[in-house]
This record gives C-alpha cells, sequence and structure tokens, in this order.
C-alpha cells in the first residue's frame, strides 16, 4: 500500500464536486418552479433529495472503501456523478430532474467521504485538522462562485446550461482522479458483519455522536438558509436570481476566513476551545439573524448575519469532523461515512420542516435556523466531557471482530 499524500487540490476537487453541484441549481429555483409549473415546496425536493442522496451514499461509501480501497469506489462514485448530471441536463419533467438530482448526490459524495478519509488515511489527529481545514478553505472557492455563474447561466441561457457545466466540470475531475490518486488505505476482505460492527461500534460511543451532531445540526442551519434565502428573494423582495449569486459570497467569504482561521489558531488554542468558540460565533449569530429580519427583512438582513455565521461554522466544522474520525482511527471511512451521514440526513429533515411550515414570511426561515444553531451549541459542550471521558475508554474498546489497539 502507498500512504504517500496525494495532492490537496486533487482531494480539495473532488470534495467540492457535490458541494458544486448542490449550489449551482440553488439561485434557479424560482424559475424551476416557474418552468414546471409546480409549487415551490415541490421545487424544494431538488435540493431536499439532493441532500438525502448525499447522506444515504455517505454512509454507504465509508465502510466500502474501508473493504475494497479508496480508489476503485472513489472512481466509481464520480462515474454516478457523470450519469445523473446528464439525466438532469435532459430531464423532461420535474421527477426526471428531481431522479437525475438524486444520483448526482449519490455520485458526488464519494468525494466528501474519501476526501475526509484519505487525509485521516495518511496524517495524525492534530495535522488532519489542518489539512482538513486547507482542503475546506481551497474547495469553498468553488461553490462560493458557483451559484453566481449558475444564476447567470440561467438568466442567459437557461437552467440546463447549468447542468452542461457541471458534466464538463465532473469528467475533468474523474479524468485527474484516475491519473493522480493513489491507493492510501489497505483494502482487506469484503464483512457485511463487520461494517455493521463498525457503525455499531461509532453509534455507542458518546465521544463521535457529540461530534457528528453538533457538526450535523450546524450544516443543517447552512442548507435550510440555502432552501429558504432564493424563495425570500423572489416573492418577497422580488429580486432576481442573480442577487442570491452576489449576495452568497459574503457567507461563502466568512466560511473561508473561518476555514483561515483554523490553519493559524488550531495549534494556539488546541482544537476543543476552537471547535466551541466556533460554535457560539454561530450561535451568536443566529440571534443576529432573527433580530434584523423580523425588524426589516433586507438582503443585507439576511446575508449578514449568515456571513458571520459561516465564519464561526468554518472555526468549529474542521476541528469537529477531525475529532470525529479519531475516535477510532482504524474504521476512519465508517466514521467518515456516518458522521457525513448524519449531517446530510439532519440537514435534509431541516429543509423538508422548511417545507411544511408557512412560506408567507421570513419567521419559517428564522426558527429553523435558530434552533440548529442552538442545539449544536449544546452538542459542542457535551464534548467537553465526553471527550475526557472516551480518552480513558477508547483503548479498551474492541473493534468489529478483533481486539482494538490502543488510539
Amino acid at each position: 500500500m502507498n500512504r504517500h499524500a496525494p495532492p490537496l487540490v486533487l482531494l480539495a476537487l473532488v470534495t467540492a464536486i457535490a458541494p458544486v453541484a448542490l449550489h449551482m441549481l440553488v439561485p434557479a429555483l424560482p424559475l424551476l418552479a416557474v418552468v414546471f409549473d409546480a409549487p415551490s415546496g415541490a421545487v424544494q425536493l431538488v435540493l431536499t433529495l439532493f441532500l438525502a442522496g448525499i447522506a444515504v451514499g455517505q454512509l454507504v461509501y465509508g465502510p466500502v472503501s474501508d473493504r475494497f480501497g479508496r480508489r476503485p469506489v472513489l472512481l466509481a462514485g464520480l462515474a454516478l456523478f457523470l450519469g445523473g448530471t446528464a439525466l438532469c441536463g435532459l430531464a423532461w419533467s420535474l421527477p426526471a430532474l428531481i431522479v437525475g438530482r438524486t444520483f448526482q448526490a449519490l455520485g458526488g459524495c464519494a468525494g466528501m467521504v474519501l476526501g475526509r478519509a484519505i487525509v485521516r488515511d495518511v496524517y495524525d489527529r492534530e495535522r488532519s485538522a489542518s489539512a482538513l481545514a486547507t482542503i475546506m478553505m481551497a474547495m469553498s472557492l468553488a461553490p462560493s462562485l458557483s451559484p453566481l455563474i449558475g444564476a447567470y447561466l440561467a438568466e442567459w441561457s437557461g437552467w440546463r446550461a447549468d447542468f452542461v457545466l457541471l458534466g464538463l466540470v465532473g469528467a475533468a475531475v474523474l479524468v485527474l482522479t484516475a491519473a493522480k490518486l493513489e491507493e492510501t488505505h489497505a483494502p482487506v476482505p469484503v464483512n457485511f458483519i463487520g461494517m455493521i460492527g463498525s457503525f455499531v461500534l461509532l453509534l455507542r460511543s458518546p465521544a463521535f455522536l457529540s461530534f457528528a451532531f453538533a457538526t450535523a445540526f450546524t450544516s443543517a442551519s447552512w442548507f435550510t438558509f440555502l432552501a429558504a434565502a432564493p424563495c425570500l428573494l423572489s416573492e418577497l423582495l422580488h429580486e432576481p436570481p442573480s442577487t442570491y449569486g452576489l449576495m452568497i459570497l459574503l457567507p461563502m467569504a466568512g466560511y473561508i476566513l473561518g476555514n483561515a482561521g483554523v490553519v493559524r489558531l488550531s495549534v494556539l488554542l488546541g482544537s476543543a476551545r476552537l471547535f466551541i468558540t466556533g460554535l457560539a460565533v454561530s450561535l451568536a449569530s443566529g440571534v443576529m439573524l432573527a433580530v434584523w429580519c423580523l425588524a426589516d427583512l433586507t438582503p443585507w438582513a439576511l446575508f449578514v448575519p449568515m456571513a458571520i455565521s459561516s465564519i464561526g461554522n468554518g472555526m468549529s466544522q474542521p476541528p469537529g469532523v477531525a475529532a470525529g474520525l479519531s475516535v477510532y482511527p482504524r474504521i476512519a471511512g465508517a466514521a467518515s461515512g456516518l458522521l457525513g451521514f448524519m449531517q446530510m440526513g439532519v440537514a435534509a429533515l431541516g429543509t423538508l420542516l422548511l417545507g411544511l411550515l408557512p412560506r408567507d414570511s421570513v419567521t419559517a426561515m428564522v426558527a429553523v435556523v435558530g434552533a440548529s444553531l442552538a442545539l449544536a451549541q449544546i452538542c459542542g459542550l457535551l464534548t467537553l466531557r465526553r471527550s475526557a471521558q472516551a480518552s480513558h475508554t477508547m483503548p479498551a474498546a474492541p473493534l468489529p471482530g478483533k481486539a482494538a489497539k490502543g488510539t
């Protein structure tokens, strides 16, 4: 097995492909409602089921990559992403588009899972937090620009042009991955009982669950905002899709700034303190969002608080993910898949809850985002106790099918 670290640029590309696909279509959601003559709640399934597809896919890719290796599983996922993108570009109805988006998500999420697992294969816990932050900071540039590009493509050439561009990008990433990525994990024989045992072991770990739920509720706050903002801008403020494409640059830049803080502050403050601080910043911004939006709804009232929240998210997510993957390093692939499943699953539930609430005001979005940030802070505070307790119990915990070595 070759454990040489692959280029961080390549890991950023494979990790970014699904977020790029997700964000590029978001500004066009109000347009899709007109094109397919469908209510906004039905069109929102384009986002909700994309998140659900990412959740399910991550649950599978993690343990499968532990058994078969990172490289072949990642290549298969990128190929599935291309197939889903083609179906979306040819979609003749809203259900066909939703199915294509689901396949897109199932394939693209391979990069999200395996990018994290590959980092954990070649770095220890502290260095993996820094590497994850560097990858996330670099990959955030693409999702930052994709809503703006998607908005103008939809206005100028129609929504199908978004998928033409996504297909070209996906093909390029597939070719680069086949050429540059070497295997970083020694495959082991297939053992489905072992796969289930890996998940059970992680679900019985209070330390893992605390980090996983904290990052999951943080993700839910962000994706709930993404689901609500285009409709609020279009229906209540009568703004074109390009307004969303421009304003979303603020929170995206905030996330990059938060990631940059991780690289510099993780050594000085320690990952635990940085994690809690980031969650606190996000919660404070949620209060700001409620006050500003309920007082006077404007694009700035929507996006400035979320930009501050994104700074906190950028500070908290990398150390939270790194800590979750480090609970049992020998099953980092399963941990990455389960953590990603919980993040996207909770986010999908948040967007689904938003669709069930009244859409004639900003109140529903403020309530779901605020509740998600509060729950993330509570789970984050629990990690302070549980991680200390887990440090004493983890070495004695058995791995599925064999005794665990000390971690």
